[in-house]
């Protein structure tokens, strides 16, 4: 290490003990809790050991050093803003401490393709034990148990059970069935998944798009080089450090809802002693949570949900696949899209929604509007993004009540 730090001082990087500020110094060794804030002593006031002690350890990289270098070393190679180059640093990180958690995430890109292959290289620098993969299978799980710890895969026609099989693979509490034998495969994974955004849902996940470059990154300078050669280094010898407190740590945000909080608590748990930076972690997942329902507020989903929402608080007791065409139609018509969706479009849009129709009548397949389906519509709508005006919650509000007094 101490070579180490000299060498990335000579590229003007000035990772050294004495260059950081007291609060990024390394902790001392009793320190080795999970805290979140514990106190560090500054290299200045440590005291000297005596002539015939034996030498010091090596310094051990801080979290807070860590996630100074690997964006630098990602933005450096790579187009990618600088929100998603946070994001895939926190990611990176985690590889490392697969072992100390249950919950492994899995970081999804989409949008250009030579982009995307060029984010996956560029990480598999940094990740534990990363191999590069084209395409993922179910039948390539018993080769990747033992091949690499961390999976980047390019698979842009990805399919639905195969996001399924991905989702449930983050979770070590899932086995697969192998024989006679229930096996766990989880491991952390990074997937090029095409380049529409809409693409299928993976559990536990975090979602990186990236745009069309203009041009190509420039000529690798020198201290990018010896940063790549260098950070796994750091990274092994953090992971050694701080295993046993991220294996003990139970920090779990509580500003985030269920479903960012299972991603964000593995995340940050990763992040020994470093409070700021776990705070920058839940901000970030916030904002990548907008983003996503924005996204998915313009897909033909939502559209095709919005429009059987309307259909379904008009007090309707069901509704034709031919009319929610033409309400949804009617929605895409306002907001100046030439598009136009056929009821058999609609039927398959309800079908991936997991909402399924069937025979209303000699004459055509829709939906029944049961208490089971309205909280179904709602829950989907909720999950899109669709808030409620004032007026249109108290309206809700009102005809569930009526609908509660008629029931009893």
């Amino acid at each position: 290490m101490p070579v180490i730090d000299e060498v990335l001082h000579d590229c003007g990087l000035d990772f050294t003990p004495t260059d950081t500020t007291p609060e990024m110094a390394p902790p001392t060794p009793a320190a080795d809790v999970d805290s979140g804030d514990a106190e560090t002593v500054p290299p200045s006031e440590i005291p000297a050991a005596p002539a015939e002690a034996p030498l010091p350890p090596p310094r051990v990289a801080t979290a807070l050093e860590l996630f100074r270098w690997l964006p630098r070393a990602i933005s450096a190679q790579t187009h990618l803003p600088e929100e998603a180059v946070e994001l895939a640093a926190f990611w990176v990180i985690s590889t490392w401490f697969q072992d100390a958690l249950t919950v492994l995430p899995c970081l999804v890109i989409t949008g250009a393709a030579h982009e995307a292959s060029r984010v996956l290289q560029v990480l598999s620098n940094f990740c534990r034990e990363a191999n590069l993969l084209s395409g993922f299978r179910r039948s390539h799980l018993g080769v990747l148990q033992w091949g690499c710890k961390t999976n980047l895969i390019s698979e842009p026609n990805l399919d639905r059970r195969t996001a399924g099989l991905l989702g449930n693979l983050t979770d070590k509490n899932f086995k697969v069935v192998e024989r006679y034998s229930l096996i766990s495969y989880a491991k952390s994974t990074g997937i090029y998944a095409g380049e529409n955004p809409e693409t299928h849902k993976i559990q536990n996940s975090i979602r990186i798009h990236i745009s069309p470059a203009s041009a190509e990154p420039s000529a690798t300078p020198q201290w990018l080089q010896k940063m790549i050669e260098l950070l796994p280094v750091h990274l092994s010898q953090y992971r050694d450090k701080n295993l046993s407190s991220v294996r003990r740590s139970t920090w779990v945000p509580s500003e985030l809802s269920s479903e960012p909080a299972a991603i964000a608590a593995p995340l940050g748990r990763c992040l020994a002693n470093a409070p700021e930076l776990r705070q920058k972690l839940v901000a970030l997942l916030k904002t990548e949570g907008k983003q996503r329902q924005s996204e998915l507020s313009n897909t033909t989903e939502a559209i095709v949900l919005e429009a059987t929402r309307t259909l379904c608080r008009d007090g309707r007791q069901n509704a034709y696949a031919r009319e929610i065409a033409a309400a949804a139609n009617h929605l895409m018509e306002a907001r100046g899209e030439s598009a136009r969706l056929s009821p058999e479009k609609v039927g398959h849009t309800l079908k991936r929604l997991g909402l399924r129709t069937h025979p209303l009548s000699q004459t055509g397949h829709g939906l029944t509007f049961d208490r089971a389906t309205i909280a179904q519509i709602e829950q989907l709508c909720a999950v899109y993004g669709m808030e409620d005006t004032p007026a249109e919650a108290e309206n809700l509000h009102r005809s569930q009540t009526t609908e509660n007094k008629k029931v009893e």
